[in-house]
């Protein structure tokens, strides 16, 4: 019956694509059967696609017969994203590699998916401009598949990984419905950052910013973690806010050749703006690494220099993987002052199961990179990989810490989404995977777990909304009032978590000099800033958010700065004016300046992918009623 339908389907997509663009030799299954990662898996076919008004037609005919497509551009992921795991079809988007319009004014360039980052940059840099995510595999990773996989780099910690860089794309939906979305529409970052599990990404409105006036990279070597990470906190603590902080370990170091062996750990820092500024925050700086005691400290590097320590960074995950056939990367992100205490874990695990591998991070963000590698085909090793793994994962979680900072969950991370997200956020992801793709086509098996977690208890304080979520007819948004109280102002971590109700003035009167809220809004409530969509970049700065919706309470995101683990709920429900749950509480990025940054009001417009959402999140109709009257019923048509 498979190979009848298969046989049917190939006959369809050559009536788009020619004969020459479907792929079934042996050599190119295998050559699309794996990525970066240890995990492999043939398709039935490849499917070149050489321009992204073929995708939609394409999709029909898949989802019409069930088959599976499976985006493929760099295959630089390292998670499993790109592997067929149902066989089916991978689709290969590497010839949309186009720059389509460039605008310095208003500062953005629309782009193909498979255009190279690296080559947006090389264009933008004779401009007077730049793309600020950085991936350290910039140099062949696609635009397209650093925002699926929100993939950030060493700039994450000043401009935002690349959640915080999107301004707007062209979607394909399963079932080859094409939707042109802008950042004020909150299904924007839920279909673009879902690993090509809910919409495939044709084309990409991105954020460019002008070059920096001046720009200066010092670093310094530490003979331990713990002297290295105390100078990054009082960088952080003073109100610096360096373009880079990277630290990379002793091990990382051997094998990139480092030329000074005492050194454990090496720290590289990159900072922006004017020549005098700089001047004064190198001084400040260089005191911090001598207090800490740096052994060794360079500034006034020359372009030479700088090239060859940047090298170095980047090096070093691939001068390890030389060194075996097999190689795991992590992207754990924690609090950045919880950052040695998980990095010390890290390297004590690693020699327990008598495991090879290096730590690199960027340490400004808390975002930590264990590499680890190991004969692929020895089952001992392997094994031990696993158990080390769930070691690690049980404390990251522990400590507050994400599953994944910019890697994304794919296959390789999807067991363990039970431990770091309750059974009521896991039954969420589930039902708007099949609410937006029924027949499961869209990279299928990823992301989320096989089986579920146990049902966790709702804490006390939260349990009346709870209660009401449901099974009230109306949920009374007005009794969020009473939630108005600060759960924690972590001053070191520059972070705040804060109930819903919480009055912004109140909020501005409690911080002193040194801290300031994401946002140019006076007044209101964080509730109604966040839910209205006054301020459409606020939910850049919300980390975690905990919300309860009529499928109970649902908590993403925390005290770390970057997070690609799951499906972005908090951009989503930002601008949805409370129509798909209510808000409980608030986790936020705080920042050491005043923003200035224009406000741009959100605006709700219903549409045919908005209803079905609803029908997920709300489908009693309990949240603000109003915004959805009609629109509920099997029978209304838009």
């Amino acid at each position: 019956m498979r190979e009848s339908k298969f046989k049917q389907v190939l006959q369809e997509l050559k009536k788009i694509l020619g004969d020459e663009n479907i792929l079934i030799s042996k050599l190119d299954l295998l050559l699309n059967s794996y990525d970066s990662s240890p995990i492999k898996a043939r398709p039935e076919a490849v499917l070149n696609i050489k321009n992204t008004s073929q995708i939609s037609p394409v999709l029909q005919i898949l989802n019409k017969y069930g088959f599976s497509a499976t985006v493929r551009m760099s295959a630089s992921n390292h998670d499993g994203a790109c592997i067929p795991i149902k066989g089916g079809f991978v689709l290969n988007l590497a010839a949309l590699d186009k720059i389509l319009e460039i605008n310095t004014k208003e500062n953005y360039a629309v782009v193909e998916s498979g255009v190279i980052n690296q080559d947006l940059q090389d264009i933008l840099k004779p401009l007077g401009f730049f793309f600020a995510p950085d991936p350290a595999s910039r140099a062949f990773s696609t635009i397209g598949g650093n925002f699926a996989l929100n993939a950030g780099g060493a700039k994450s910690l000043k401009y935002g990984a690349s959640a915080q860089n999107l301004l707007g794309a062209e979607i394909v939906l399963a079932d080859g419905k094409i939707l042109s979305l802008k950042k004020e529409n909150p299904i924007l970052h839920l279909l673009v950052k879902s690993e090509g599990t809910l919409g495939i990404i044709t084309k990409l409105k991105v954020k460019i910013l002008p070059l920096p006036k001046h720009k200066e990279t010092l670093i310094a070597g530490f003979l331990n973690l713990k002297d290295t990470m105390q100078a990054v906190q009082q960088i952080i603590s003073l109100g610096f806010l360096p373009s880079a902080l990277e630290v990379m370990d002793e091990n990382a170091l051997a094998l990139t050749q480092y030329n000074n062996s005492d050194i454990k750990t090496l720290l590289i820092t990159e900072l922006e703006g004017t020549k005098k500024q700089i001047t004064e925050d190198i001084k400040q700086i260089v005191n911090i690494f001598k207090n800490n005691k740096a052994k060794e400290i360079k500034t006034n590097l020359d372009k030479t220099e700088i090239k060859q320590i940047w090298n170095t960074r980047a090096k070093a995950a691939l001068a390890l993987a030389k060194q075996a056939n097999g190689l795991m990367s992590f992207d754990y992100a924690v609090e950045r002052p919880k950052l040695a205490e998980a990095v010390e874990f890290i390297q004590n695990i690693l020699k327990k199961y008598n495991l090879r591998g290096t730590i690199v991070f960027h340490a400004g963000d808390g975002n930590l990179h264990p590499n680890i590698i190991f004969d692929d085909n020895n089952y001992f090793e392997a094994n031990q990989i696993k158990l080390a793994t769930k070691e690690i994962d049980n404390f990251i979680f522990s400590i507050g810490g994400t599953l994944s900072a910019e890697h994304g969950i794919a296959v390789q991370k999807r067991a363990s989404m039970n431990i770091f997200f309750n059974r009521d956020t896991i039954g969420l992801f589930k039902k708007i995977k099949n609410a937006l793709d029924k027949k499961d086509i869209l990279n299928p098996q990823k992301i989320l777990p096989l089986c579920e977690n146990e049902k966790q208890d709702v804490p006390a304080d939260l349990q009346n909304f709870y209660n009401d979520a449901l099974s009230t007819k109306e949920f009374d948004f007005k009794q969020l009032k009473t939630l108005n109280k600060i759960v924690d102002f972590d001053k070191e971590n520059y972070t705040l978590t804060v109930q819903a109700g919480a009055l912004i003035e109140d909020l501005n009167k409690q911080l002193t000099g040194k801290f300031f809220l994401p946002t140019t809004q006076k007044k209101g409530s964080l509730l109604d800033l966040f839910l209205s969509g006054k301020d459409t970049a606020f939910a850049d700065f919300v980390t975690g958010l905990t919300f309860v919706c009529g499928e109970g309470l649902i908590t993403v995101g925390g005290k770390f700065v970057k997070n690609a683990a799951g499906y972005d709920l908090i951009h989503f429900m930002s601008g949805t004016q409370g129509a798909f749950g209510a808000p409980l509480l608030f986790t936020l990025r705080l920042l050491p300046y005043q923003i200035k940054s224009k406000t741009n009001k959100n605006e709700l417009k219903i549409d045919e992918t908005l209803i079905k959402l609803k029908k997920v999140f709300d489908k009693n109709n309990i949240f603000k009623p109003k915004i959805f009257k009609g629109y509920l019923d099997e029978e209304t048509k838009l």
